[in-house]
């Protein structure tokens, strides 16, 4: 069910006034004018299953899939390949390079680096292999160095920073009993820097999720489940960091996996992802451009501007008070990676 009173047109790519979004954000849907994307900076490259991170006042990105001469999987591969953005330059650097190839390399940082965990290595002949390696660039940016192993492989997870600590919640692990790929509810919490400890386990087994962080509260949205034929859910769920406890609340209108999610004027904003068809055939599913917008303090979904193309397995991050929508793909699966990247500016006042 979408929440606005008033459908909204799209006109892609426009610049127009912040004042719309900003209306939407506050509750505010009486407001009918032109979407507030607009272009930022092209990736140097076309990459998709990205997991950005905001680190020194740059957002860094790598560590996906991206079209390759030696692909594992329908013309894409894993990269190695790491780009940093400084918005007033307008522009992407070429940063060193991961220790080897990832792709769904989950980023996130914290004030000392910005760690590469887990994720998928691959080759045509197993495209998918789980990791339990992590990587960390410090503010030099000159070089990955290893850090601490994640006590299981996992990919496909959420990962948020809180305080000084790196969580990283759900995902795919390996099944000990049938070495097959299966959903988590694992919780791990690197402190300070130095080893993992296990947290309260989610309530839902679920990957391809998106997570935002507010206060001192991590919320896991949306996702798929791999043993239900890979079907999508709504349900978002909540793990308070003082209280080591989850809780509910309200669902997404609309069930998605590959979605992503970022935070603005306090309220979570999440769009995109996709949905596969019968028997996870990913050649009859469907891309969303959808955007929503949670209040957590009504408990409320809103609707907003769509995106102008569908995106899924693309990245969300925040900075200065600019959105980042980076990269992903435009149809289902493996097709049309983009470069691409948009934004939203809003005053926070």
């Amino acid at each position: 069910m979408h929440l606005s009173t008033a459908k909204l047109t799209m006109f892609a790519m426009s610049f127009v006034s912040v004042l719309a979004f900003a209306n939407q954000l506050s509750g505010d849907s009486k407001t009918t004018e032109k979407s507030v994307w607009r272009q930022a900076p092209d990736l140097p490259i076309a990459m998709q299953e990205v997991y950005p991170a905001v680190f020194k006042e740059r957002i860094v990105v790598g560590g996906g899939f991206t079209p390759s001469e030696t692909p594992s999987f329908f013309g894409l591969g894993p990269t190695r390949d790491v780009y940093l953005l400084n918005p007033p330059t307008g522009r992407w650097q070429k940063k060193p390079s991961l220790p080897e190839p990832r792709h769904h390399l989950g980023m996130v940082s914290n004030r000392h680096y910005v760690y590469g965990i887990g994720g998928f290595t691959g080759n045509k002949d197993d495209a998918w292999q789980i990791q339990r390696t992590v990587f960390r660039l410090d503010g030099t940016f000159r070089e990955w160095r290893k850090g601490p192993s994640l006590p299981i492989p996992l990919a496909e997870s959420v990962y948020a920073n809180v305080g000084k600590n790196i969580h990283v919640i759900g995902g795919k692990t390996v099944s000990k009993s049938t070495g097959k790929h299966v959903d988590s509810d694992a919780h791990f919490v690197l402190i300070n820097n130095a080893y993992w400890r296990k947290a309260k386990p989610a309530n839902i087994l679920r990957s391809s999720a998106a997570s935002a962080v507010i206060g001192d509260k991590i919320y896991v949205i949306g996702g798929r489940v791999t043993s239900a034929d890979n079907k999508n859910v709504r349900d978002v769920e909540v793990y308070d960091v003082k209280k080591d406890t989850w809780t509910t609340v309200a669902p997404l209108p609309v069930a998605s996996g590959g979605l992503s999610a970022s935070v603005l004027d306090n309220k979570i904003i999440v769009s995109g992802g996709e949905v596969f068809g019968p028997n996870s055939n990913w050649r009859a599913g469907q891309a969303f451009k959808q955007v929503w917008s949670y209040d957590p303090v009504n408990d409320t979904w809103t609707s907003l501007h769509d995106m102008p193309t569908p995106r899924h397995g693309h990245g969300m991050v925040t900075l200065n008070n600019t959105l980042y929508v980076i990269g992903g793909a435009a149809k289902v699966g493996p097709q049309e990676t983009l470069s691409s990247v948009i934004a939203i500016d809003t005053d926070s006042q």
